[in-house]
């Protein structure tokens, strides 16, 4: 500084009066929230299947990355985990259930059912329809073959008993197989009062049924 200058003021930086602190901590914060949410995404998802038993949870994943899709590009009906439970609930008619069930394009659910319907039959001797259910809540696997007035049921039995009675061995369908099943009531009927007398002598699962339904009109 030259001697007689008038000394230097330093006047303070202006400041932003657009800067906020707290957009500061929202932006910092903003990748923990980001990694919080995507946790909550991934355990709503995964919760369901953890609920399962440990076959369910099998099955679950091998079926809900496939809803809407055709089935028969994984060949699913013939992969080992539902392949060794269809053959001995369906027995002789496994061929024929299988050929009806391939001609599905698409694996549909609704709620807690995994399920395909036949578009065409290529055995129209044996069988019209087919329809095939999974339940993810009570793992229970059913077929229904149709023909004529007739529907043949095959449903696997619950393995627990619930509340002091037997589960009932009537599977639930999804709505698009419900009205073939609708004759099913009075039968379903029986074999709940069956087994809740069973039950009184020995606590054992329903035996393996194939139920003969004649349709209702419509």
């Amino acid at each position: 500084m030259l001697a007689g200058s008038p000394p230097e003021v330093c006047s303070p930086k202006p400041t932003n009066p657009y800067r906020n602190p707290y957009s500061m901590l929202s932006v910092s914060l903003r990748p923990w929230a980001t990694a919080l949410l995507c946790t909550l995404f991934l355990q709503a998802c995964v919760a369901p299947m953890l609920l399962l038993s440990p076959q369910s949870q099998l099955l679950w994943a091998l079926m809900k990355p496939l809803v809407g899709l055709d089935p028969n590009e994984v060949n699913l009906l013939q992969q080992p985990v539902i392949k060794s439970r269809l053959e001995p609930l369906l027995g002789e008619h496994y061929g024929t259930a299988v050929s009806l069930l391939q001609t599905a394009n698409e694996l549909q659910q609704e709620g807690p059912l995994f399920y395909l319907v036949s578009r065409y039959t290529p055995v129209p001797e044996m069988a019209e329809k087919a329809g095939f259910v999974w339940n993810s809540d009570t793992n229970q696997m059913a077929v229904m073959l149709i023909k004529g007035d007739v529907t043949q049921v095959f449903a696997e039995p619950l393995q627990q008993a619930v509340q002091g009675s037997l589960a009932s061995a009537v599977p639930t369908w999804p709505t698009a197989l419900e009205p073939f099943a609708q004759g099913a009531a009075s039968l379903n009927q029986n074999l709940n009062d069956a087994g809740k007398e069973a039950l009184k002598v020995m606590p054992v699962p329903l035996a393996d049924t194939a139920i003969q339904v004649p349709q209702t009109e419509r």
